[in-house]
């Protein structure tokens, strides 16, 4: 992997376990009132899963967050500077 294609903050050598990631997840189901329903995860997912800086097949570049994780909450949108491709929820 070249150097380009690395996180901010990262090496090569820094990577999460799916099992880590299920992990967070499961813990943000602990307290319902601050994560978006089901469609609005799936919808969130489709867009960082098909944007250029997604990392590792789960980390953001812009934000070094585990996307899996971030898009579970309303209060977090897109960390990407120009121009946010998804936004908080209220």
């Amino acid at each position: 992997m070249s150097k380009q294609n690395l996180c901010k903050g990262c090496v090569e050598s820094v990577m999460v376990t799916e099992e880590i990631i299920q992990e967070l997840v499961k813990e943000t189901e602990e307290d319902l009132s601050v994560i978006v329903s089901d469609e609005i995860y799936s919808e969130r997912l489709k867009i960082c899963e098909s944007c250029p800086s997604l990392q590792y097949g789960t980390t953001c570049a812009h934000s070094g967050c585990i996307v899996r994780y971030r898009a579970k909450f309303k209060n977090k949108s897109c960390p990407f500077a120009q121009k946010a491709k998804w936004e908080k929820v209220s």
